[in-house]
């Protein structure tokens, strides 16, 4: 989908002159190491054989002073702490397990109490070890890529672990009394069914589930074996059956698609994926990572350089790449995650923030869209079950009437110099 335009060059900025910036909430980590490059993966991360122990224990170290600078910067440390920290990848559990407990260590030091704190964890390297040294930091939550347990299918995708593994992961993280959720990869053909998975997942003790589409990757392997038809890819009807299937399972165990793809019983929705979804300001740190400062009728983002080299020896700011958002297109930004969510849009916010009613931006698409949005209390707007499943059509929609209307939003997004 076409994205608004933003021909902004890179900016300097001072937190100071933004006082309507919405404090950072979150904090996300980002561990750029794996145990391979899985063949549908387009994330920055390479192999943790690519690295030395010295390389690792410094990027470590430079990834937790990336945090301080960013908490400095836009005043996260003045809240005590953060709601929500998130430490993904990559994948966080493949780290030498004295440099997994120096990272955890640190973020601990620095996060104050959150109320959701998740690590992700790949089947091949969830142990106890990992565990215990997670727990022991004060983590809350695990997040498992199981992606499948067809053995065939996980080979396709390049998956390290077999179904075993992934099943043993299952139950030693079921066991260990924290809160977890697990991943599924939908739209491929594979032994029994998805709904079946689903439900293995769900007697596994996991009050949350993803479950991803597959998206095919310019670049990635996976991307050029389907392009040869060596793929087993559902064609659209069937893939949306599967997925019908699944949900109806889910929902029979008490779990609810509360977003385009995730699932969970009462109260274990994912708080952190949620910061994303509202646009609340959140921080970034790590090799890839994206911090964004919303609020305002104002967005701004800084994206983390993948130049490991620069975050090894101390640039990790200088490399970054930092812009101011225009208005339009944070609207966009807005509706493209609000209406992911069975939340919805909060009219009253996108009113106070871009300083018009979003009815008056989008009225077009919104009439056309009647049938499938629904009132959720009294300012706020979402569509419905079928609504989700067309997401991709009706942001398109409110795109190309954004584009025909222009500018149409009383804030303006000046970005200041960086005071000396």
């Amino acid at each position: 989908m076409k994205r608004p335009s933003a021909s902004l060059a890179r900016r300097s900025f001072e937190a100071d002159s933004f006082p309507r910036f919405l404090s950072p909430r979150a904090l996300y980590i980002h561990v750029p190491v794996c145990a391979s490059k899985c063949s549908y993966c387009d994330f920055h991360s390479l192999a943790v054989s690519a690295y030395s122990t010295e390389s690792l224990s410094a990027l470590v170290d430079a990834t937790l002073s990336r945090v301080d600078e960013l908490a400095l910067r836009f005043r996260a440390d003045d809240r005590n702490g953060y709601d929500t920290v998130y430490i993904g990848g990559g994948t966080p559990s493949a780290l030498p397990r004295g440099l997994l407990a120096r990272l955890v260590r640190g973020v601990a030091q620095r996060a104050g109490k959150p109320r959701e704190w998740t690590v992700e964890a790949n089947p091949e390297s969830l142990d106890e070890s990992f565990l215990e040294i997670v727990a022991g930091a004060g983590c809350t939550r695990i997040s498992v890529g199981i992606q499948s347990f067809d053995d065939e299918l996980l080979a396709i995708l390049g998956r390290p672990a077999d179904s075993k593994t992934a099943r043993k992961a299952l139950e030693l993280v079921g066991r260990s009394g924290l809160a977890f959720s697990a991943d599924l990869i939908a739209g491929l053909s594979r032994k029994g069914s998805l709904a079946e998975e689903a439900l293995a997942i769900v007697d596994s003790g996991a009050a949350h589930l993803s479950i991803y589409d597959l998206v095919l990757e310019d670049g990635t392997s996976l991307s050029a074996r389907a392009a040869r038809g060596d793929v087993p890819l559902l064609d659209e009807d069937q893939a949306f059956e599967e997925r019908a299937a699944c949900e109806a399972e889910l929902a029979g165990r008490g779990y609810r698609r509360y977003e385009v793809s995730n699932y969970a019983l009462p109260d274990s929705e994912c708080r952190h994926n949620l910061a994303y979804w509202n646009m609340d300001s959140y921080l970034g740190a790590g090799p890839g990572a994206v911090s964004t400062l919303a609020g305002g009728g104002r967005a701004f983002r800084i994206a983390e350089s993948r130049d490991h080299a620069a975050y090894l020896r101390g640039a990790a700011a200088a490399a970054a790449a930092e812009e101011a958002i225009p208005c339009e297109e944070a609207a966009f930004e807005v509706l493209l995650m609000s209406f992911r969510t069975i939340f919805g849009l909060d009219l009253d916010a996108f009113r106070e923030r871009f300083g018009i009613d979003a009815r008056e931006v989008f009225p077009l698409t919104f009439e056309t869209w009647k049938a499938r949005l629904a009132p959720r209390g009294e300012n706020r707007l979402a569509l419905d079950g079928k609504g989700l499943d067309l997401l991709n059509r009706f942001l398109v929609e409110c795109l190309e009437e954004l584009e025909r209307r222009g500018d149409c939003f009383p804030h303006s997004v000046a970005v200041p110099s960086r005071r000396s």
